[in-house]
This record gives C-alpha cells, sequence and structure tokens, in this order.
C-alpha cells in the first residue's frame, strides 16, 4: 500500500467516525426530546454564518434561563422581521437534561437544516 493510499483511508476513516459520531448524537438528543416536555421561547439573534444562516433561541425552565441554537436558509415573518428575530415559538426540551431542545418554527420549520448540532 502506498504512502497516497494510506492518507486515503486515514481521511475516509476519519470522515466515517465524524459522520458516526453525528448520528450517534442525534440519536441521543431524540430520545432524550422524545419524552420532553413543551414550553415558550423567544429568537434573540439571527445572522449569516458559515454559509448558512444561525439562529438562537431561549427559553426558561424551572426558573432558569438556557440557549439553545438552528442553522439554516434564510427566512423572514410576515411583517418582515429576519428569522423573526423577537418572535415567540413553542420550544421542546428535555425533562432530563432541559438544556437539549429543538425549537418548532412552524410554517418556517423547513428552513431548518438538520445537521448534527454539537454545541447545544
Amino acid at each position: 500500500m502506498t504512502k497516497e493510499e494510506r492518507k486515503k483511508i486515514i481521511v475516509l476513516s476519519i470522515i466515517g467516525l465524524f459522520l458516526l459520531g453525528g448520528l450517534i448524537y442525534n440519536s441521543i438528543r431524540s430520545e432524550y426530546l422524545a419524552n420532553g416536555k413543551t414550553t415558550v421561547g423567544k429568537i434573540t439573534d439571527y445572522h449569516f454564518c458559515n454559509n448558512k444562516y444561525c439562529g438562537t433561541y431561549k427559553y426558561e425552565v424551572g426558573g432558569k434561563t438556557y440557549e439553545g441554537h438552528w442553522s439554516g436558509s434564510f427566512f423572514k415573518c410576515p411583517d418582515g422581521t429576519n428569522g423573526c428575530v423577537g418572535k415567540k415559538f413553542p420550544v421542546r426540551y428535555s425533562v432530563e437534561k432541559p438544556n437539549i431542545s429543538e425549537i418548532d418554527l412552524g410554517k418556517f420549520d423547513g428552513k431548518k437544516s438538520y445537521r448534527p448540532t454539537i454545541w447545544n
């Protein structure tokens, strides 16, 4: 096996491990949210980042404030607000780990991308 072939195998292995890790992370996250509860969150930020749009929302559980994130494509609320900043939406959170959450953007939910979110 040549040095170049070994490099390709290593790179492909790293990519495979990253993808597998993302799938496992999403599976665990989905399990936490499956038996979760719903509260109301408010979108606090929406901006262009890493060739897509990134949003931030805050929600409260048991008197403590948490922050969640999503990314996806551009959208505006009917009133013209980019990313519906300042608007409230339902947020599903894990009862066991309230920092694990997902915002339901209603008719804009299709604008979210469902890639692994490592920072949440």
